[in-house]
């Protein structure tokens, strides 16, 4: 499973960025049916106001996988017309050429080099405007298994992946989990409140287990890592392996993201807050650094160095 890891921080499209660059990285939105089912709905505003907040100020929105509920659901039939606004924004986005899409294991299926045609003809069926920004979107994009970010002042680079390759049951068997949570899982939690025992995000033990081989993997290879997946937001401490977590969009009434402008880098926190007046409003906070992104680079070329070293003098 790291080999896959080691793959993409190889082969992987890859972005360069310096200090003027500004980058957000978002994931596990989850936009689903707009039913009780849509994990996101309940933060539908916030989404939206944070995807606002990062065009107005000109970021680079990079999607680090789940953006799209696909295991609920089995095509853009309603994810298109529920989120209608946030497809007209990543149009926006996409005109500016400042949008990257990774996908996830619940979004696994774009990477079929058919997934658009079959949108495409699943939504002309309902009628020929439905679904018209989402086709838009998908019209000439591409989905990426993950990207490198090359910082150019230390042509350094760091890797992000959703990070669901650490995860064997949400990896490998994706296909049997999408049937148990589609079918199964679905309904009980409606019903009974049930959680997905299969889910990384909904397990404690388990999601604690993938951030540790996501840290190790960082730690063992002298790499950075921003991933997403286990909905656990991580900024590492001054003495931590440089692996990052910008969690997820579906916590109750706020959503966290990572920034990266300036040359630092932030975890951030959006969130409904309440005036004494009874206005209600979205709040940014930054809840992680902002530390140099220099810093975790350079940790990461060290351990690289001292690694090399060790290894050499055994071969001695």
């Amino acid at each position: 499973m790291k080999n896959k890891l080691d793959y993409l921080y190889d082969n992987a499209f890859t972005i360069p960025f310096d200090d003027s660059s500004k980058l957000v990285f978002i994931s596990d939105v989850h936009r689903g049916d707009g039913t009780y089912f849509d994990s996101l709905l309940p933060n539908a505003n916030i989404y939206i106001t944070a995807l606002k907040y990062y065009l107005r100020n000109g970021y680079t929105y990079i999607e680090v996988g789940d953006g799209d509920e696909l295991w609920k659901n089995k095509n853009f039939n309603e994810i298109a017309y529920t989120y209608e606004e946030v497809f007209k924004i990543f149009n926006k986005y996409k005109k500016k050429d400042n949008i990257y899409i990774i996908y996830g294991n619940h979004d696994i299926i774009k990477r079929n080099k058919k997934f658009k045609d079959i949108q495409e003809n699943a939504l002309k069926k309902i009628g020929a405007d439905y679904g018209r920004e989402f086709l838009k979107f998908i019209e000439d994009i591409e989905f990426y298994p993950g990207l490198n970010m090359l910082y150019t002042p230390l042509n350094e680079k760091f890797l992000v992946t959703h990070g669901n390759q650490m995860d064997f049951g949400n990896n490998e068997l994706w296909f049997v989990s999408r049937f148990l949570v589609r079918y199964i899982w679905k309904f009980l939690f409606g019903i009974a409140g049930f959680r997905d025992p299969s889910s990384s995000a909904k397990n404690k033990t388990r999601r604690t287990r993938v951030d540790l081989e996501l840290q190790n993997w960082a730690r063992d290879n002298g790499k950075m890592l921003l991933c997403g997946h286990t909905h656990n937001s991580r900024f590492p401490g001054e003495f931590e392996p440089p692996y990052f977590n910008d969690g997820c969009c579906i916590l109750p009434y706020a959503m966290t993201s990572i920034e990266v402008e300036g040359g630092d880098i932030a975890l951030i926190k959006w969130s409904v807050d309440a005036q004494d007046s009874g206005v209600l409003w979205v709040k940014r906070k930054i809840i992680g650094g902002p530390r140099k992104i220099s810093t975790f680079l350079l940790w990461a070329k060290e351990e690289r160095l001292r690694v090399n070293r060790e290894n050499n003098k055994k071969k001695r």
